[in-house]
């Protein structure tokens, strides 16, 4: 049975002298430190538990931060960061006296560039400012601090939904973390990834990162048509065929005619007596913000100077157009049963996974953000009483799209051995996510007893959906 690695240092046992070394000594010793601060960090990044103490003494994580950090709030565009536990009440890790003997691992590619519609939305802003060069290039009286850039022009240089530097760097380290982490778990398995590039790409960093470079030899990679004629938990939606990615778009129009306007007047009003006769519309804003999420994913956090031009509760809004999107598409917001029965191709398959003594001890599969949503919309985690169009927005709702499904999203199910008795634990983008919405009593630690959840109306009934069978043809075929 697998158990987390033991043995990391005790913050006691660390000693530090007070003397002045030679400047390329220094330097190395820098070096080094930051390479075993990011060591830990790395562990971090799979899945918190007894390292956190330590690491937030010597490198504080972004995972509990008082101030408002713009970055955790981009929604599921948002990048890679540890979360809060759900509820927060919960302790971090596993519980004592239990060790990990399964883990079935669904992972969302890494931080991309925009969709196709996204940048063109950017490109319309770069247009605008450029078609309008000697109006921004010659300001009236002194730009803000944080509009100062426009004064030297900007140039959208983002592509079309490629996987990024900074997404590549997520899942590498991530495979590295699991590996670290687990190494009990250690398995040369088929890995599953759905037919997009950036999905495979991320698959294939996550490899070299957890078996290194002999991965294309030690694990053979298994990639799963995204169409309409491959049945996959990956990307149930696919042969669904009254899915539409339009769904939820009328509570989207709503939310964006209700928050996009007053930043326009805002940023309009600002910037008038520098540039009369600027002109932003709301679509531009729109824009600006796309650019603040994609930039940070291109290039970085810090990268975007979009980024820096918006108050906290304009981003908060942002936020929640994020959130009304990925639950109107892949979520609670889906017509009738719908999500509830796509996501059961990914609840039913972990659970059967798990449940198996024998066979591989890790199962990795790599997809979507909507891979995540619809898992959760089956088990009936993650869920809000309402999701109002038109606000006021509720900043505990369970549903936020950034920490459940952020670039480099993770859904790490455990079976854990706990004495005589077997439980099952959730830990999402390496927090513990308590289990107790499903019908089954959690501890601590958000776990249950994986007898009681496999016995949960929810569960039950996923394991029951096939594809094609009634209740697929009731929620996915044309009415």
């Amino acid at each position: 049975m697998a158990t987390e690695k033991q043995g990391h240092q005790a913050p006691g046992d660390i000693h530090i002298r007070a003397r002045r070394r030679p400047i390329t000594q220094r330097r190395h010793c820098l070096a080094l430190n930051l390479g075993l601060l990011s060591g830990v960090v790395l562990l971090l990044h799979f899945y918190g538990s007894k390292y956190t103490a330590f690491a937030d003494l010597i490198w504080p994580s972004r995972t509990h931060r008082d101030e408002f950090d713009l970055y955790e709030h981009l929604g599921h565009r948002s990048p890679y960061f540890v979360p809060s536990n759900t509820p927060g009440s919960l302790l971090s890790g596993t519980p004592p006296g239990c060790t990990v003997s399964k883990a079935f691992l669904v992972h969302r590619h890494g931080s991309r560039h925009p969709h196709a519609e996204e940048l063109t939305t950017i490109q319309d802003l770069s247009y605008y400012i450029n078609n309008n060069s000697a109006l921004f290039k010659d300001p009236r009286s002194q730009l803000p601090d944080v509009w100062s850039f426009l004064a030297e022009g900007w140039n959208n240089t983002l592509s079309v939904d490629f996987l990024t530097a900074s997404g590549r760097k997520q899942l590498f380290d991530h495979g590295v973390a699991l590996r670290l982490h687990y190494p009990d778990l250690y398995t040369e398995a088929d890995v599953l990834a759905g037919d997009e590039d950036r999905v495979v790409e991320s698959a294939r960093w996550f490899m070299d990162g957890y078996y290194g470079r002999s991965s294309n030899t030690t694990a053979t990679l298994n990639v799963l048509g995204e169409n309409d004629d491959t049945i996959s938990w990956i990307t149930p939606h696919q042969t669904c065929e009254r899915w539409n990615e339009k769904f939820g778009e009328d509570k989207l129009t709503a939310w964006r005619s209700t928050y996009l306007p007053p930043i326009a007047k805002r940023i309009n009003d600002i910037l008038s007596k520098a540039y009369p006769g600027v002109y932003f519309t709301e679509e531009h804003v729109h824009a600006m913000l796309y650019a603040c999420a994609y930039e940070t994913a291109a290039n970085g956090i810090g990268s975007s100077p979009w980024c820096n031009v918006f108050l906290p509760e304009e981003i908060l809004d942002h936020e929640y157009e994020s959130d009304l999107q990925m639950r109107g598409f892949s979520g609670y917001g889906l017509p009738g049963e719908m999500g509830t029965v796509l996501g059961s191709l990914l609840a039913s398959n972990m659970t059967h996974f798990l449940r198996k003594d024998d066979g591989p001890k890790l199962s990795l599969g790599f997809g979507h953000d909507k891979t995540i949503a619809l898992g959760l919309t089956a088990l009936g985690l993650a869920s809000d009483k309402s999701f109002p169009g038109s606000g006021p927005i509720d900043p505990d709702r369970a549903w936020q799209a950034g920490k459940l499904m952020p670039f480099g999203a993770s859904m790490f199910w455990t079976r854990l051995e706990c004495g005589k008795e077997k439980r099952i634990q959730l830990m999402m983008d390496g927090a513990n996510f308590g289990l107790g919405a499903t019908g089954c009593k959690i501890d601590k630690w958000g776990s249950c007893s994986f007898k009681d959840f496999q016995k949960t109306a929810v569960v039950k009934a996923a394991l029951k959906v096939t594809h094609g069978d009634k209740r697929w043809k009731g929620a996915c075929h044309p009415k």
